[in-house]
């Protein structure tokens, strides 16, 4: 029993350092005996739940751990008994949520995944690149070239190769009934607020940017957006965001989204007040955006053809009329909105009066 307990915490420490800047000092042999050592928790969980009396000496053990981590790690995240049945999970969700981690412990990553054979930004990237070529090998081909370059209003390769890695993982659980829950709770743990860089709104996009087109992840990415329904924070959070195109393409692909992307609009049209003095709509102090930022997000909307445009202008008509209807500036945030828009050079200018 004491071997058991002195490799819960070594495993333990490992998570901890996982979340940190030293993570910079890991390759791939760190990574590969990370995870052996994370499944070995596992087995562990596995093995020991039902037992009353080791499951209470485990949970006493990593109480005292966690308030040793909290100590010498500032961002320490404790380690529960139910996380060690998901430690594989943890594991990976730090790893891809912290900005600090290395471009060899990403392509670790990639090795037992494969790039969706989809039209998909993902699939796109490796489009020259023979099928035969394993993921690993085009991620050192990725790798040569800036990780962090970024296509005009699109996020970084980073966060779609992660984000492909975290769709590739969701849609293997949701390959087998009972695990809608881990899941979720793996979807939550990526969306966890960190003081560092917050790069989960960016991960989750690439998930479903990376099931885009692929018809054997449509569970995977209705899953996901499901659960962003459900969690209206993280939804929120990706709109404040992503680059403009990003959200525009998810509201392509999925119905649902655009919804609830024109109803977060919506709400941030509703906090705003005209500035007579200023001669413009000016937003409320954190709860809403820019008037010109409003307008970015309604154009590319319009921009991108039916149905999604037909269904955001008739979105704008209404809204205008439940505002008045009015012509005259200043009286309706959508009415002004409807105006800005038409003095814009776009093939949808003659559709909006």
């Amino acid at each position: 029993m004491e071997a058991v307990l002195k490799n819960v915490e070594s495993t333990s420490e490992l998570l901890a350092v996982s979340q940190t800047d030293y993570i910079k000092q890991w390759d791939e042999g760190t990574v590969e005996r990370a995870f052996q050592w994370a499944d070995y928790c596992e087995h562990i969980y596995n093995r020991f739940n039902a037992n009353s009396t080791i499951r209470t000496a485990i949970q006493n053990k990593l109480q005292q751990i966690n308030e040793r981590l909290r100590k010498t790690f500032t961002e320490h995240r404790d380690l529960t008994f139910p996380d060690l049945g998901r430690c594989r999970d943890v594991l990976l969700v730090s790893l891809l949520k912290n900005p600090a981690c290395p471009c060899s412990v990403i392509k670790s990553l990639m090795g037992s995944f494969k790039p969706n054979e989809g039209s998909g930004e993902v699939a796109q990237s490796f489009s020259h690149l023979p099928r035969s070529i394993s993921c690993k090998s085009a991620g050192e081909v990725l790798w040569t070239t800036n990780v962090n370059r970024r296509a005009a209003g699109c996020i970084c390769m980073e966060a779609l190769v992660k984000g492909s890695i975290l769709g590739e993982h969701i849609q293997k659980l949701l390959s087998h009934a009972g695990n809608e829950s881990f899941v979720r709770n793996l979807l939550d743990s990526v969306s966890q607020p960190s003081s560092k860089e917050d790069n989960a709104p960016e991960i989750i996009a690439g998930a479903l940017l990376s099931c885009q087109d692929v018809t054997s992840y449509d569970v995977t990415r209705n899953f996901i957006f499901t659960w962003l329904q459900a969690n209206p924070n993280s939804l929120l959070s990706m709109c404040q965001v992503l680059p403009v195109l990003t959200l525009t393409k998810l509201a392509q692909q999925s119905e649902q989204f655009g919804l609830a992307y024109m109803g977060i609009l919506k709400n941030w049209a509703s906090a705003m007040s005209y500035d007579v003095t200023a001669g413009e709509w000016m937003a409320s102090e954190g709860s809403s955006v820019p008037f010109i930022t409003l307008i970015e997000h309604l154009r590319s909307l319009l921009s991108r053809g039916d149905p999604l445009e037909r269904e955001t202008l008739r979105e704008l008509r209404e809204m205008k009329e439940c505002d008045g209807g009015f012509e005259e500036r200043g009286l309706s945030v959508w009415g002004d909105a409807l105006s800005q828009l038409n003095t814009g050079q776009s093939g949808y200018q003659h559709q909006l009066t």
